[in-house]
């Protein structure tokens, strides 16, 4: 069988979608007009993945202003300020959540994370979440005086969201950590001690169903972290090609792997060919059960029109990767 096809995050907007955005955040222009607009482009999204073959369809999160809003406005003790704070190094922002109080599930609304009446009829849901330490580590802290009692309450407040998703028809949960590879905002690096705690609180969030989640890695190098990854219960693991010493890798994986083999910030079309002979070579170093062909983080950071051909790329390159077996 072809390697399957994901979606690793937000897709972009149209040109007009954000046009419309703007115009409407101006008091020019109505919600409806826009509203109407993110359903058809949501539409569209979703009978593109099809006829590309994925196997699990995600909505494309357009409504999403950025990757940690709507988890942010699903917990109490946590509050939405005016700060905006860098998406790593891309030319992106998001809003940095306040942590006020002690952190749990408040209400939690299904339609803040999913058109679930967009994606009628589609059995294998995908949606992409961020993950409790990457989220923890992205957030202001007020209130926590130990770090570990805020990323166990973020991560038993996760588990919550995700079951009331889980009951929306998810079947496929992304757990974005790029935390655990890239860390250059902080000024004290990451010790063991820490990627312990984070491992650890991932774990909590992922146990109870092991085959629905992918702990995805971007923006970093996933060699030094991938043994333990290996060892979580999970369904797989995202890799970004772009930024791993892949020849550090000599793991036999038992565990799918998601190969980031498309770049999220480069507007260059990788051709299909470079990507199924990229992912047969890093087959022959690492003894990989189950691959996944994706893009290594977000498509939001590029036009709609280059999103969607780097998806037809790997919607080819995975048809030649299987013929060349």
């Amino acid at each position: 069988m072809s390697p399957e096809i994901q979606l690793a995050g937000i897709h972009p907007r149209s040109e007009k979608l954000i046009d419309l955005t703007r115009s409407y955040e101006r008091a020019k222009t109505s919600w409806n007009q826009v509203e109407a607009q993110l359903e058809q482009e949501t539409r569209e999204l979703i009978k593109f993945q099809e006829s590309l073959g994925f196997q699990h369809i995600s909505d494309g999160a357009l409504g999403w202003q950025d990757q940690l809003r709507p988890i942010a406005r699903s917990l109490k003790g946590v509050e939405s300020g005016t700060r905006y704070s860098r998406w790593f190094d891309t030319n992106t922002f998001y809003q940095k959540p306040i942590v006020t109080g002690k952190i749990s599930a408040g209400e939690i609304n299904p339609d803040t994370f999913l058109r679930t009446e967009l994606l009628t009829g589609e059995r294998n849901r995908k949606i992409t979440l961020p993950g409790p330490y990457t989220f923890s580590q992205l957030s202001e802290n007020k209130h926590y005086e130990n770090y570990p009692d805020l990323l166990f309450d973020i991560a038993v407040a996760e588990r919550e969201i995700i079951k009331r998703l889980r009951n929306e028809g998810v079947s496929l949960f992304q757990l974005s950590e790029p935390c655990l590879v890239y860390q250059p905002y902080r000024e004290n690096f990451r010790d063991q001690s820490e990627v312990e705690l984070a491992l650890r609180a991932i774990r909590s969030v992922v146990e109870d169903n092991p085959g629905e989640f992918v702990v995805q890695t971007y923006f970093g190098d996933v060699a030094p972290v991938l043994p333990k990854l290996l060892d979580l219960p999970i369904y797989g693991i995202g890799i970004d090609l772009f930024e791993t010493d892949t020849s550090a890798l000599r793991e036999q994986a038992s565990k799918a792997l998601v190969l980031g083999v498309v770049d999220s910030r480069e507007s260059y079309v990788e051709d299909p060919r470079w990507i199924a002979d990229t992912a047969r070579k890093f087959c022959d170093q690492v003894d990989v059960q189950d691959l996944v062909f994706a893009s290594n983080t977000d498509l939001k950071f590029l036009p709609q029109e280059i999103a969607n051909q780097k998806l037809e790329a790997l919607s080819k390159a995975s048809e030649l990767f299987e013929g060349n077996r």
